[in-house]
């Protein structure tokens, strides 16, 4: 019985690594796709286009917001493994 347990409680442990994986990823690409490719962007088009400014410097930090969120979000899963 005892090894049942252990075996559920390591597959649980798993279970919470893989979330807190998949949510640390998926911050990644949103800081990513939202911070790094705006900066490229307005630094390879800015002489050849009018580019609002402005507005691309809130999506990225609404981008930053997200990613840092998912980000903490995927530490608190992991505070999981200590139960």
């Amino acid at each position: 019985m005892s090894e049942e347990i252990r075996l559920s409680s390591d597959a649980r442990k798993e279970q919470i690594k893989l979330r807190a994986t998949f949510l640390n990823n998926i911050g990644i690409g949103v800081i990513l796709v939202g911070v790094f490719t705006p900066v490229t962007r307005v630094t390879l088009e800015l002489p050849a286009a009018n580019l609002d400014i402005p507005w691309i410097a809130i999506w990225m930090v609404i981008c930053f917001a997200i990613g840092l969120t998912l980000h903490l979000l995927a530490t608190q899963l992991l505070k999981g493994l200590d139960r």
